[in-house]
């Protein structure tokens, strides 16, 4: 006699349904370099946990998961990027433009996003005090 209640044979295993974060993260890793997936996942990905970075995680990782729009125009989306870090790592929006332009920390995740995702120590050549014009 086997007692059933005790064994797991029989049990349907049900799959966590995936939010739109996952699916993000899905279309991220099939191009991220997989070297750096501890790190995405320390950094950026257990934030989702965190009510208040949901929102700003979700919109950097739409940034991110544009790759295409880096070849093809890469200072506009740098720029586009840099301001969807300044939201995530900034979420009470206390820093100016002006003062997320020389804030080292940012400027260091900025570069640590390019290794990270694209694996390449190099962001794209841009001038980051024109950024500023026409930004509040």
């Amino acid at each position: 006699m086997t007692w059933d209640i005790f064994f797991n044979r029989n049990r349907v295993r049900r799959s966590k349904e995936k939010d739109e974060i996952d699916l993000i993260v899905d279309v991220i890793e099939k191009f991220a370099p997989k070297q750096y997936r501890s790190e995405r996942s320390s950094f950026y990905y257990n934030y989702r946990i965190m009510a208040p970075y949901r929102k700003p995680l979700l919109s950097l990782l739409e940034t991110i998961s544009q790759r295409q729009h880096l070849e093809s125009d890469p200072a506009d989306f740098a720029r586009d990027l840099f301001l969807k870090l300044k939201g995530f790592y900034d979420p009470k929006d206390r820093l100016s433009m002006a003062e997320a332009i020389e804030d080292t920390g940012l400027k260091k995740k900025f570069r640590e996003i390019f290794l990270f995702f694209y694996g390449t120590k190099d962001s794209p050549d841009m001038n980051m005090n024109v950024w500023n014009r026409g930004v509040r």
